[in-house]
Order: structure tokens, then C-alpha cells, then sequence
């Protein structure tokens, strides 16, 4: 099954970023950490929640709101000593540099909390709780203050439970299983879907999109339509929400739909998908839904969705069942960028902070597309949590480990790092009580992986058994501009495989059907040793993934896609998988890219420099194509006839 990446910005995208919204972001989004990844070490001064689980963080000021099932909390450092723990009923606050817990913060509410978000001032908290301070006439939505209090100006009461609120401008949007608010005494009928007023909690005429049907009826959702999670666009003008509904605005939509909220009014977007319908998945039935959670990047580009659902064949059915995939907005739907697969296991919790998606479930690895509740081919470990490469979705090299429980539902990034809730104790081979901060201090950064440019230097590796690699200078063409000297002897390249070259390491294949790497230098060319680089067989049966390295005939890297593109000995595909330099995963999954009609049955070496695709060929030419978002967008040519252009790999430096 192939999936196209749809990269960069479409007109949508633009109109998202340029159109001036009248609401404004709320603190409660994710922060962009641009290029950085936090520590896997967590913070020490971060409190303790002592039972349950925390399901919702937000942050006012220097304060970190934390909520969700718990009733008691206890200091940094004083886990075990339950003279420390004082009862905090699915509500507390504590200051986010010192951990110190807010004695005064304690409005007590009577049930679970499902989300929290906030306007910068006011705090909103969400959920199943039937009183606030012992008031139940204060249920599943409250305003609060920072200090803890209830704004009483706010009156709303939705019917039934409410999983979602967010903030953004004058409206509080809510999602969840209700299908009317009551506000002031006045009810308004409302499908799992409202928006308030941030100051009265009046339903708003704005927002009456209904969500209605059950994807699965009968199991687990008690035939009630449900809005599990949603996210809003920084600038407002876009709205996310998956559940277990079948239709939204009276439109087909299978647990996932994107609303327009830029206008007067809110209507349902042309964004649409068949891969969540129950007749394209073979999810367990378990559930009345198998989606999870939906997090927007801070761009408001694409969308990250999570699910639960058992393994049900991976990648070989098209399922989308335990795993995370990421959606443009702007595209018109259907099929994913990318999908990763945990090989049966849930995740929850999603944050984008543009390096870096994490991810928070009871998930044992990622990149497994293959086995069911066991490693298979590529499987990489991953226990509870992880970060993942935002262009190809394999996992970054961040690892810190989480006893993994049902899940981390809570994943909430600020400019001081990513604070996690969930309902276990140990995360970073550390005792936290279910709330931790893995602080951008200390982090590291994804290094850049700069696109070769011409002019340059061509590094080739004869085929003839002993072969060395050469260099040969190339104009902006790809035509050679000099005779060839040699480069490197440090192995016999005739060896080779296909290779590239990125910010001063050259990765290759060999014959032996094995995958390595090298330090490289331009005036040096391949020097130090050759290690391996891991394809993760099956632990097991010690199986490899389907990357048949001992028959390729050139490679190249993509950087702005984050593949590495192949070819193979008489076969005239283009073949790809994803590739993350900064971990060095290799995709477990073999897609076919759009080679335009070209054939690169007699490849002989391949590189990628300037926008266009080089290649040597078994005749001796070097002919040169134009390559761009993922596909071959135009005819090829021929650079050099001189007859020496058959290489076991063609490489250019990057850097």
C-alpha cells in the first residue's frame, strides 16, 4: 500500500497562516521546540499524584493546573512518607520551576476530569464531575480562576459527559458524549459538539455542526455518539475531533472530521477519510471506536491522530488499528503521510512540537508493522512513550522509558518541555507519581540534513573486484569537468551495494545484504571504521524487513521527505523507505514512489543533487532527471557519454 507524503504548504495552509482570526491562541498549546528534543532525563521537583491517573495538564502562568481521576498528592521527595499527602479530589496546582504544590488550589471536584484548558487567565476544566466544592448544581464544565476559585458568571451544563475543552478567543469549544447544554435555563440541543461563551457559557449559534451515529453500535458506547478528543488551530480557523461518530453535519465521517471555524459560522470541511470506516479496518470490536487522540501541529499544518484496536494484520490489511499516523489539513483527506505501527499495542496521549511527535500509551515498540503483541522485522523499543520523526513517523532516538499502565494520556509541551500525566509511577528509570516534566534543558537537537547542491564532487565505487572509490568533479549539470582520481581504498567498493553520503557519514549496502556506515571527509573520503547499521531482524526467527540490499543498484536520501530511495537489479521501480538519520531507523515498510514512466531497470549508481535525480546506467551514460515532493517530475537526460558511468554507487556530499 502506498502513501504519498504531502509536503510543504497548499493554498489552505497559506490561508490558515495569513487570515486574521478574531480569537487568539490560549496558552494551552503546544509549544514549537523548532529543531530541540527535551532530556530523557526528567526534572526532580515535580510533585507526586498518589492514585489515579492525570488525565489533563495546562499551565497559567508560572502554575501547572494537572487533573484527572486522583484524590491524593504528596510533595517532590516524599513518595513514600504519606504524612506529606494531602487530598486533592481530580484537581491540584503547583508552581512549574519550584514543584511546590499550591495549598490554596482545591476546588474539589466530585468526579473525573477529562481535559483542562485555558485563555491565559481562567482555567477550564472538563469532564464527568457531578458537583464543584460540593455545589452539583456546577457540573462537567467549570470556569475557575488561577487561584482555584469558581467564576460564577459561567453557567453551563451539558447533559452528559464532556472528554475535550478547548480555549481559543471568546469561545470554550467542548466535545463528548452529551446532546444538549443548558445555559442561564435555556437548553440547546447540541451532537457531542458545542461552543460557549468564555464569559457567560452561553451556547453559542456559531457552532451547531451535529455529530451523530455510532461507528460501531453495540459495543462499548452504549449507542451514544461521542466526541472523544478534538484540537483547534492556534489562530482558530480550523477544528479536529475524532470519536465514534458516522456522520457530521450530516455527512459521512467515520471517527475522524475537520470543521471550518473561520467564518460566521462553523461548517464541516471538505477533509475527509475512509481508512477509519469499519469496512476498511478489522479492529478488534471491543470498542465503539478505535480512535484515541488528535493533537495539531503548532503550524496547524497536519494533525496527528492515535488509536487502540489489536493488531488485525498491520500493514497487510491497510488497518489503521494501534498505531499513529499524521493527516494534512489542507489535503482533501483519505490517505495518511504516514502511519507507524506499534504491532498491537494502544497509544493515547499525542504532542506535536514541530522536531518531534510524542507519543504516551502502553505501546512496546513502533516501526512494527508486521507481528501482533511481539517484535517482528525492524520493531524498535519503545516502552510507554516515545518521540517520533514528524516527516516519516519512525522513532527518534529519545528514550526514556515509562512503566507503561493503560497509558500517559496527558502530553502537553511548553517553552520549559514536555510535561507528561499518566497512571504509572516510573518514568526515566525515576519514581514520579503519575505527572513528570522532561524539560527542554538538557535536550538535544535534530541535527540538519542540508540537500546536496551542483557544482560539486561525485564520489564513485568501481564495480571491478578491488574497486576503489573515485572522485570525479561535476559542473551544475551533473557533466564531469575532469578526469577522476582516486578517493578511498579503506575497502573494496566493488562491494557496494548502492550509498549515500550525509553530514560527513556514508551509508552503505554491501553484497552480504547487510547495511553499514562510515566517517567520510571530502578530501579524505571513507575513513575510520565500518560499523552496522541495525535493521532490527525478528528477534525470533531473525527475519529482516523486505529491503533486498544485496540486489540494489544505487540509493539516494531525500531530506525533505525523509526516505531513502532505491532501485533494484532489473527491475524498473523506484522503491523507498523511510529513513531518520538522527536515530538511524530504517522504515520497516517498502512503498513504490512515482517514477514518472522512467526505468531504472539497468541503474548502475544513483544520487540525488540540486532537485534532480543522477544516475549511472549499464551502458556507461550518467543521465540526470528532475525529482521533487516524492516523484520524478520530468524526462530524463543525458549528462556524460563517455562510456565509464556504471558504478556500484554514486555519492555527493551534502555539507
Amino acid at each position: 500500500m502506498q502513501m504519498r507524503a504531502r509536503q510543504g504548504a497548499t493554498l489552505l495552509v497559506t490561508a490558515l497562516m495569513v487570515l486574521t482570526a478574531a480569537t487568539l491562541p490560549s496558552v494551552a498549546v503546544n509549544a514549537d521546540h523548532g529543531a530541540r528534543v527535551v532530556s530523557a532525563n526528567p526534572a526532580d521537583v515535580t510533585p507526586h499524584v498518589m492514585n489515579g491517573s492525570v488525565n489533563a495538564i495546562t499551565q497559567v502562568g508560572n502554575k501547572i493546573i494537572a487533573a484527572g481521576t486522583f484524590t491524593s498528592v504528596s510533595p517532590a521527595n516524599s513518595y513514600a512518607n504519606t504524612g506529606d499527602d494531602l487530598v486533592r479530589n481530580r484537581i491540584f496546582a503547583f508552581d512549574a520551576t519550584t514543584g511546590a504544590i499550591d495549598t490554596s488550589f482545591n476546588p474539589n471536584l466530585g468526579g473525573a476530569v477529562n481535559s483542562l484548558d485555558t485563555d491565559g487567565t481562567y482555567v477550564y476544566a472538563a469532564g464527568a464531575f457531578g458537583s464543584v466544592g460540593g455545589n452539583s448544581a456546577i457540573k462537567r464544565i467549570v470556569k475557575l480562576t488561577a487561584s482555584g476559585s469558581v467564576v460564577p458568571a459561567f453557567n453551563a451544563v451539558p447533559n452528559s459527559k464532556v472528554n475535550e475543552v478547548v480555549v481559543r478567543g471568546s469561545r470554550v469549544y467542548i466535545g463528548g458524549g452529551f446532546t444538549s447544554v443548558r445555559s442561564s435555563g435555556v437548553t440547546s440541543p447540541r451532537g457531542a459538539l458545542a461552543a460557549l461563551d468564555a464569559t457567560t457559557g452561553a451556547v453559542l449559534d456559531a457552532v451547531d455542526v451535529p455529530f451523530a451515529g455510532v461507528y460501531d453500535p453495540g459495543n462499548n458506547g452504549g449507542g451514544l455518539t461521542n466526541v472523544k478528543r478534538f484540537d483547534v488551530t492556534a489562530n482558530g480557523l480550523r477544528l479536529v475531533a475524532v470519536g465514534n461518530f458516522a456522520t457530521v453535519g450530516g455527512q459521512p465521517r467515520a471517527q475522524v472530521a475537520v470543521l471550518d471555524t473561520s467564518g460566521a459560522e462553523a461548517t464541516l470541511s471538505p477533509w475527509s477519510t475512509s481508512r477509519f470506516e469499519r469496512s476498511r479496518n478489522t479492529c478488534s470490536r471491543s470498542f465503539d471506536a478505535f480512535v484515541r487522540d488528535v493533537d495539531l501541529s503548532p503550524d496547524g499544518s497536519y494533525f496527528v491522530v492515535s488509536t487502540t484496536g489489536a493488531f488485525a494484520g498491520g500493514v497487510a490489511s491497510g488497518t489503521l488499528c494501534d498505531t499513529i499516523s499524521r493527516w494534512e489539513t489542507a489535503s482533501t483527506g483519505n490517505d495518511p503521510s504516514w502511519v507507524d505501527y506499534t504491532g498491537g499495542d494502544t497509544s493515547y496521549g499525542v504532542a506535536v512540537t514541530g522536531s518531534a511527535v510524542y507519543v504516551g500509551g502502553h505501546m512496546r515498540w513502533f516501526n512494527n508493522p508486521f507481528q501482533g503483541d511481539q517484535a517482528g522485522p525492524g520493531a524498535v523499543p519503545r516502552s510507554g512513550i516515545a518521540a517520533l520523526d514528524p516527516i516519516n513517523g519512525l522513532p527518534l532516538s529519545w528514550n526514556p522509558g515509562r512503566t507503561r499502565g493503560v497509558g500517559a494520556q496527558a502530553m502537553f509541551a511548553t517553552s520549559q518541555g514536555l510535561w507528561v500525566g499518566s497512571d504509572t509511577t516510573q518514568i526515566g528509570s525515576e519514581r514520579h507519581g503519575r505527572i513528570a516534566l522532561m524539560p527542554l534543558a538538557g535536550g538535544t537537537t535534530v541535527p540538519d540534513v542540508p540537500a546536496a547542491v551542483l557544482p560539486n564532487d561525485l564520489f564513485v565505487a568501481q564495480r571491478t573486484a578491488g574497486g576503489v572509490l573515485q572522485r570525479r568533479a561535476v559542473d551544475a549539470t551533473g557533466a564531469p569537468t575532469g578526469a577522476p582520481s582516486t578517493a578511498s581504498t579503506a575497502m573494496d567498493w566493488s562491494t557496494v551495494r548502492g550509498a549515500f553520503l550525509l553530514n560527513g557519514t556514508i551509508y552503505y549496502g554491501l553484497s552480504n545484504g547487510s547495511f553499514y556506515a562510515r566517517p567520510f571527509t571530502r578530501s579524505t573520503g571513507a575513513t575510520g571504521a565500518q560499523r552496522t547499521v541495525s535493521l532490527r531482524d525478528d528477534p525470533d526467527t531473525g527475519t529482516r524487513i523486505p529491503f533486498p540490499i544485496a540486489d540494489v543498484t544505487g540509493m539516494f536520501y531525500d531530506p525533505a521527505t525523509h526516505r531513502l530511495y532505491y532501485t533494484v537489479s532489473g527491475d524498473t521501480s523506484l522503491y523507498y523507505r523511510y529513513f531518520t538519520p538522527e536515530s538511524e531507523v530504517v522504515g520497516a515498510q517498502t512503498f513504490t514512489a512515482d517514477a514518472g514512466g522512467v526505468s531504472f531497470a539497468s541503474t548502475a549508481g544513483m544520487t540525488l543533487a540540486s532537485g534532480r535525480i543522477l544516475y549511472g546506467s549499464a551502458d556507461g551514460s550518467l543521465r540526470s532527471v528532475p525529482f521533487g515532493g516524492g516523484r520524478v517530475t520530468g524526462s530524463p537526460s543525458v549528462v556524460s557519454s563517455d562510456g565509464s558511468w556504471a558504478y556500484r554507487a554514486i555519492v555527493v556530499p551534502n555539507t
